[in-house]
């Protein structure tokens, strides 16, 4: 609108009120800004090296001994990895009220000066402003996506949550497994020690031959190999179990690992399995991501699809006119207002590339969905069939360790009745203790198939968890 035209020198106060609130609104607005909040890789450092257990809030004292629901409650609290996703679940969702915004016009401030016929000069002062009239549904368009995009974070969050949790039971079993081999070996150890001494007094007395000795001497080096590394096991897993609590190992001295009835493989069920493996199917985290990304695809080929709308573009403008000289009233300019309108003319392009490049994104989420689900049908296939083989293995240690022990009371009392001598019996008690390791052994694996058949499902199973999809924040 803007015309070589001559300005009159008469000037409008209401627009310069006008033009002083735009300003005011325009400076109130860049003046308010969120505080700064630096961070100090020195303070966080100190921060997490002063973490304890006993700072998070509606636990037992941790010296009391925990089970596993309360220390998944302490790793919900204070693991780093999930506290990172819920602020970037924040921050996403922070985008739904950004969606729900309307366009802010822009404003642009012009002077121009004009001459006359009359070789009069004069300035000529305006204002315009940008309007975005957005194309039919694009707004509802936008806070479908955004929200779209909140919940698949949540769903990437809750299987971080799922991950830790299952990080944190194998630690847990790794603690409480290595506690127990490593008593089972110290007193193996121990017995391999006697029986050498014994082997050795009767070599001296040429009862044994020398051979036989140095077999001894040798398994007795073995047990005490096997005990070394059952301790360093049981170190590199608290060290994990710290990780995984999102605390420095040093929180956890003192603090004693319970989970007294880890190796009693008879205590686990699992009999409504069907339902389990249906839920996990269609409603899994990975699943339900996928389902969110199958979704995210179809509003961009939607808002692809709007894009053939034309996006118009508004723009009223004002002028006035400054201190030029006046010809004649005909030549009279006080003030003068325009109108214009701006859109795409789809003359070279219909945005049929982005449309199709949007029908191949959904094509892709939709085959993505099918691939994440038949992974975990395989994954649910493999834990169903591990479960039961590892519990028959189970059982079968248990009953050769019930055959050790009868073996090792038998010696014991050919031992009192004078049947028996003293290398009999300590063979016996190592036969019983080997037998008993091979159960624990067992009793892992069995705990490696169960936790597996756990993440299978995404739900726990056994114990005091096992209320946890309920209870506990799952997103």
């Amino acid at each position: 609108m803007r015309g070589s035209r001559r300005g009159s020198g008469q000037h409008k106060p209401g627009a310069h009120r006008a033009l002083g609130a735009l300003v005011a609104a325009l400076l109130g607005a860049c003046a308010s800004a969120p505080p700064p909040a630096p961070v100090q890789p020195r303070t966080t450092l100190a921060e997490f090296s002063a973490r304890r257990l006993d700072s998070v809030p509606g636990l037992p004292a941790p010296a009391l001994g925990w089970d596993r629901s309360q220390w998944l409650a302490a790793a919900l609290a204070l693991n780093p990895q999930l506290a990172e996703e819920r602020a970037e679940v924040a921050a996403i969702a922070a985008a739904e009220r950004t969606a729900a915004e309307r366009p802010n016009p822009t404003m642009e401030l012009f002077g121009e000066y004009i001459k006359t016929a009359a070789e009069s000069p004069a300035w000529l002062y305006g204002v315009s402003l940008d309007f975005l009239l957005r194309r039919p549904g694009e707004r509802d368009r936008a806070r479908h996506q955004a929200a779209l995009q909140t919940a698949l974070a949540k769903s990437q969050l809750s299987e971080s949550i799922w991950e830790v949790r299952a990080t944190l039971r194998l630690a847990l079993l790794d603690v409480v497994a290595a506690q127990d081999e490593a008593a089972q070996l110290k007193s193996l150890a121990a017995d391999r020690a006697s029986l050498l001494a014994t082997e050795r007094t009767r070599l001296q007395l040429g009862d044994m031959a020398r051979a036989e000795v140095l077999t001894d001497e040798l398994e007795l080096g073995r047990a005490q190999q096997r005990a070394q590394q059952a301790r360093v096991r049981s170190a590199e897993a608290r060290a994990r179990l710290a990780a995984a609590v999102g605390v420095p190992v040093a929180a956890l001295e003192g603090v004693s690992v319970r989970w007294d009835d880890w190796a009693a493989i008879d205590q686990l069920s699992v009999a409504t399995a069907g339902p389990w493996r249906e839920e996990a199917l269609i409603g899994r985290p990975q699943i339900i991501g996928a389902l969110r990304e199958y979704d995210l695809a179809e509003v961009n080929l939607q808002s692809e699809v709007g894009k053939r709308w034309p996006q118009v573009r508004v723009t009223p403008a004002y002028a006035w006119g400054g201190n030029g000289v006046q010809q004649n009233a005909l030549d009279q300019i006080a003030n003068e207002a325009g109108l214009g309108v701006s859109f795409e003319l789809p003359i070279f392009n219909q945005h049929q590339g982005a449309i199709g490049e949007a029908v191949g994104r959904r094509t892709a989420a939709g085959e993505h969905l099918k691939a994440v689900q038949a992974q975990i049908f395989a994954q649910i296939d493999r834990a169903e069939l591990a479960w039961p083989a590892s519990y028959e293995a189970w059982v079968q240690a248990r009953a050769l360790a019930q055959i050790a022990e009868q073996q090792d009371r038998g010696r014991h009392r050919a031992l009192e009745s004078g049947a028996s001598d003293r290398s009999e019996v300590l063979a016996a008690q190592i036969a019983s203790t080997e037998a008993h390791l091979a159960v624990l052994e067992a009793a892992y694996a069995a705990q490696l198939a169960f936790g597996a058949l756990e993440d299978a499902y995404r739900r726990p199973l056994q114990g005091a968890e096992a209320g946890w999809p309920a209870d506990a924040p799952r997103a």
